[in-house]
């Protein structure tokens, strides 16, 4: 049975999004926005500490799978007798594939997460406690891209990104080099080296068109874009 979509209206405007929390200046408990602000920084921050120990699984894991995959290789390098080593080098070789796809895909959705929250705080702050979010030091009066002793503004969740992104690149033509040495190299049966890696390859494309976090949401029409954000009705 197929999965009901749910209604959502487009937030194009600072002031129809600062509608959704009302104020009530009289008591201190019941202003929804200061509350709504605290929450939002609390969550970003909650954000931040997945998005860290998500990264600190996949390099563990990775890691650990590749310190594997070399060990098995050499041993097979030094004993050609070792030929049942194959279809473990080649599910060694897809899983490292597969959990550098996996890790790139986890970074970019925890990034989105993370500047939903950004958002939120951004612009609730400018009305409770004024705009200290969006204050920040210029990085081309105070550091240096190059100056290896002065501090710049690198976006460090992008170069995070990158980096799995390059792992994911690298991860990906050694599966394929590996697969092509042990079959057009060692003449290894390809039905052993060729099924573990199709396997894992059709657990990889699922997990890339099959992980749309809200597909089931039904926009209505835009207005004129300020802002870009979605309420669930």
């Amino acid at each position: 049975m197929s999965k009901q979509k749910r209604k959502a209206k487009s937030i194009t405007q600072n002031e129809k999004y600062l509608e959704l929390f009302p104020e009530n200046l009289n008591n201190q408990n019941e202003r929804s926005r200061f509350t709504a602000l605290k929450e939002a920084q609390e969550i970003r921050k909650f954000e931040i500490d997945l998005y860290w120990r998500r990264t600190g699984f996949f390099w563990a894991f990775i890691t650990i799978i590749y310190t594997a995959l070399f060990a098995i290789l050499c041993k097979y390098v030094e004993n050609n007798n070792y030929s049942f080593f194959a279809p473990v080098i080649s599910i060694l070789s897809g899983l490292g594939f597969f959990f550098s796809v996996a890790w790139h895909m986890v970074n970019k959705g925890s990034k989105f997460w993370q500047k939903n929250w950004e958002v939120h705080v951004s612009l609730l702050e400018k009305t409770e406690i004024g705009p200290l979010y969006d204050v920040y030091l210029n990085p081309k009066k105070t550091g240096s891209r190059l100056n290896p002793t002065k501090e710049f503004d690198f976006s460090v969740t992008k170069i995070n990104m990158w980096a799995s992104f390059t792992i994911l690149i690298c991860s990906f033509g050694g599966c394929v080099g590996t697969i092509l040495w042990l079959i057009l190299g060692k003449q290894e049966k390809p039905i052993l080296v060729l099924l573990p890696i199709a396997v894992i390859c059709i657990f990889t494309l699922f997990l890339i068109f099959f992980s749309n976090g809200n597909s089931d949401i039904e926009l209505s029409e835009n207005e004129d874009d300020e802002l870009n954000m979605i309420q669930l009705l």
